[in-house]
């Protein structure tokens, strides 16, 4: 009897090893063996055989001109470049050079220039199909990362930010070297209005916590698309700069060149995500103790709960760990995203922050951190900084050293988005540190003075103010104002007198054959400059420009007056400093989705803005509106018409007159 159960146990065993080394293999990254072979120029593929014996497959890519190209990845060249998916009989004439399947193209393409244009010509079933002209081009310095996706297209994904699928992915290094090979959870795009652009972002999450590219181990991975950056520098430039010069944590990221199912899609950012970890923000992880205090059945049972007067957003019916002081990772929105958001707190002072980690947070525990956001509000918009109920300094509630060290970043790489998006605070649980600490830095694809999305925007260096979150509060406090001084002067302006240059023409070198593809890629990313290299320099010239500046306005003598004009929602727009006597060389350009914009005034006062007048104190200009509603009775003569009823040509007709007729009163007060 016990040596039947013996035999059956043993069994049983060999059946569990089995399913378990098949489940390996089942979920191992694919790798393709053969592919479908070529009948037209569509169809064709190089086969590359790295030098280390790994093997991928690169598809051709034609552009608007009908100009076929080749993407090859950095290291082709030290191995084996064929077209693997011709058949036996057939053969290529490259430039009169007549290749077989086995053939090496390397070979042939070392007598040419590398990105000339030939002249392809195509055998096949011993005919000769019409000659085309091909373009091969090879990265150089930076890794290659091949995805396939469990469909084998990215139509699925590309269709909406919400949809994942399973994957195999395989970084081959610079030397042409296998680095990592594993399966991948998910891949999906994401980003907001980055997402609406050709070339998308996306988010990988590993089925294993792994190194790649000797960056500390994770699961969750970004790859940023940069598609309105023309330099692709602006964010790793920005990350470099905080991880040296300041405590703030920063992201970790290596430029990779990108294929998805074979296809080359361009020069991307691998980086963190920024997230609560031990490898990432290294934090007490209040999500992992909340998940720990309630079992899988309740969690999933737990339903969102907003406050009734709507400050607080969180999921009720789950139990709170012993200690919810921390750690929270906080990120400051704008209303629109704070209506949709389900995980998020509004401040006393009509701030709004979405709660990134806990991803599901107590009812408590928002309240928690949404009171205490408030009490530091609070202590910073007293004259001596001290919470009155309290009793507390608002040095006692945030890290003032990282929040200075911020304020200078955003204010010399000249951010247009850091007081709307992108901006994260996070604090520990009190057992470890009781403040909140301004970082990680995030989201730069649009500073140093040029960004672009329909257009092309290229600001003024000689902006000052409003660039960042309580920036008002906390600079009319001498210590914080003091501390942002001795900052910019001591770290910042050395950094752009002495590294900023050698570090951007660093990148640019690194990057330049991977740009070149890249560009080729995506033709419509284009810079004010339409060369990469010019729009390069700029970013040098945009530094040294914006730190003389600053050192005239902070460090100065001179007495400064600031104007600042508020946008729709009565935040600050645009922030200008001008010397006291002297005119304001400009008025902002803004619009509205909800209204056409109807001049800017002193705010609270019926007195409009008057160009050519000096500007003798600090003054602050609203924005006036006409809502669209009112545009369309009035100027329609229809009541009852809705807006999307109406005839979008009619209605930015009517838009024009009435912005030409702002202009004629504008004109007229300047005459006058």
């Amino acid at each position: 009897m016990k040596r039947s159960k013996d035999i059956i146990l043993y069994g049983l065993a060999c059946i569990m090893i089995i399913f378990i080394v098949s489940g390996v293999c089942l979920f191992q990254p694919k790798k393709i063996l053969s592919v479908q072979m070529a009948n037209n120029y569509e169809e064709l593929k190089l086969l590359i055989e790295f030098s280390d014996g790994s093997e991928e497959w690169v598809d051709i890519w034609q552009d608007e001109t009908e100009t076929y190209y080749f993407f090859l990845p950095a290291g082709a060249d030290t191995g084996k470049v064929t077209f693997g998916n011709l058949k036996d009989e057939d053969s290529i004439l490259l430039n009169n050079y007549n290749l077989r399947k086995d053939e090496n193209v390397v070979t042939v393409l070392s007598d040419m220039e590398m990105g000339q244009i030939l002249e392809l010509q195509m055998q096949t079933n011993e005919k000769m199909q019409e000659p085309v002209e091909v373009c091969f081009l090879i990265s150089q310095n930076i890794a290659s990362i091949f995805i396939d996706t469990a469909s084998g297209t990215v139509e699925n994904i590309h269709s909406d930010k919400n949809i994942k699928e399973k994957g195999a992915l395989r970084i081959i290094d610079s030397g042409g070297k296998n680095s990592y090979s594993g399966v991948i959870e998910y891949i999906k795009t994401r980003g907001n209005s980055t997402w609406e652009l050709e070339k998308k972002p996306y988010r990988i999450k590993l089925e294993k916590e792994a190194s790649l590219l000797d960056m500390p181990s994770a699961k969750q991975w970004i790859l940023l698309a940069n598609a309105i950056d023309d330099t692709l520098i602006k964010n790793e430039i920005v990350f470099r700069y905080a991880e040296k010069y300041t405590s703030i944590p920063s992201i970790r990221g290596q430029y990779i060149d990108l294929y998805l199912n074979n296809m080359y899609v361009g020069n991307y950012y691998l980086c963190e995500k920024v997230e609560v970890g031990k490898n990432r923000l290294n934090i007490f992880d209040l999500e992992k103790a909340t998940e720990s205090a309630n079992n899988d059945r309740v969690y999933d049972k737990a339903v969102p709960y907003i406050s009734e007067d709507g400050k607080i957003k969180a999921t009720a019916g789950l139990t709170n760990p012993v200690d919810i002081s921390g750690g929270f990772l906080v990120e400051y929105i704008s209303d629109r995203e704070y209506k949709v958001a389900e995980n998020a707190f509004m401040t006393n002072g009509n701030r709004h922050f979405a709660v990134i980690s806990p991803s599901k947070g107590t009812v408590e525990q928002i309240e928690y951190i949404c009171g205490l956001f408030n009490e530091m509000e609070t202590a910073m918009e007293q004259e001596d900084g001290i919470n009155p109920i309290t009793g507390k300094h608002f040095s006692e509630y945030m890290d003032i050293d990282s929040w200075a060290s911020k304020y200078v970043m955003e204010e010399v790489f000249h951010d247009p988005d850091a007081a709307i998006a992108s901006m994260f605070f996070y604090k520990d649980c009190d057992g470890k540190d009781p403040l909140i600490y301004c970082g990680p830095m995030w989201d730069y694809d649009r500073a140093l003075g040029s960004y672009g999305l329909n257009n092309y925007i290229v600001d003024d260096a000689k902006k000052a103010g409003g660039y960042g979150i309580y920036v008002d509060l906390m600079m009319k406090h001498k210590e914080v104002s003091s501390l942002v001084y001795k900052k910019f002067k001591e770290e910042m302006v050395p950094y752009v007198n002495y590294k900023a240059k050698s570090d951007i023409y660093e990148l640019s070198l690194k990057l330049d054959a991977s740009a070149e593809m890249d560009d080729i890629r995506w033709p419509g990313v284009h810079g004010y400059y339409k060369e990469r290299i010019a729009s390069t320099e700029y970013l040098s010239c945009f530094l040294e420009e914006k730190v003389r500046y600053l050192e005239d306005v902070w460090l100065g003598k001179d007495d400064y007056c600031t104007v600042d004009f508020l946008d729709y929602y009565g935040n600050i727009y645009a922030s200008y400093k001008v010397k006291y006597g002297e005119r304001l060389q400009e008025t902002p350009i803004i619009s509205s989705y909800e209204a056409i914009f109807a001049g800017w005034y002193i705010r609270g006062e019926d007195i409009p803005y008057i160009s050519g007048l000096p500007v003798l104190s600090d003054v602050t200009y609203e924005s006036r509106w006409i809502g669209m509603d009112i545009l369309i009775q009035n100027g329609l003569g229809a009541s009852e018409t809705e807006l999307y009823q109406v005839d979008p040509e009619i209605l930015e007709n009517m838009a024009d007159m009435l912005r030409k007729t702002q202009e004629q009163a504008e004109s007229n007060r300047g005459d006058n």
